[in-house]
């Protein structure tokens, strides 16, 4: 029995942990039919849609308390999940970063390896582990996305949301 109760305190704990490839226990990969069932006893999930590039997508959205916490986005067949998106403040990586951090926190616990767009957004890449980091696109002056340095951005840039 404590060995079981100890497994699920680990469970627990180890959920609010941003991973290459987890979170809250949803692993990339992973058929959709299991994460709706373990996820619809915790939280409100519904099926919408995203819009991406100007097409629409399934997407399962994931609430707590009537706030967006996540979603899923599932694979062409909509069988598995291919990539999850982290809106709220619950979740962050193991040194700490989550949404709200700023451009600079990510700087002193991570290294920084690529920069990348998509949807008029900026998403950095680290090193560290396999996760896109988009910055706040509102508060980036027009005329950065000319040259794009990174060195030109204001470390005070939070970030506003996680892609795995």
């Amino acid at each position: 029995m404590k060995i079981l109760t100890i497994f699920t305190l680990f469970l627990f704990i180890n959920s609010g942990i941003i991973e290459n490839n987890c979170v809250d226990n949803v692993k990339i990969g992973m058929d959709i039919s299991e994460f709706l069932e373990s996820k619809r006893e915790i939280y409100k999930v519904k099926e919408e849609t995203i819009n991406l590039e100007g097409d629409d997508y399934p997407i399962f959205n994931v609430y707590e308390n009537s706030e967006l916490i996540y979603a899923v986005e599932p694979d062409e067949n909509g069988e598995k999940v291919w990539r999850i998106w982290l809106y709220g403040q619950k979740f962050k990586t193991e040194l700490g970063i989550g949404i709200g951090n700023t451009l600079v926190d990510l700087k002193n616990k991570y290294t920084i390896d690529d920069i990348s767009t998509a949807e008029g957004s900026l998403f950095i890449l680290v090193k560290e582990i396999e996760v896109g980091f988009e910055l706040d696109g509102s508060k980036i002056p027009r005329e950065w996305w000319n040259e794009m340095k990174l060195e030109e951005l204001k470390n005070d840039l939070p970030i506003s949301l996680i892609i795995i």
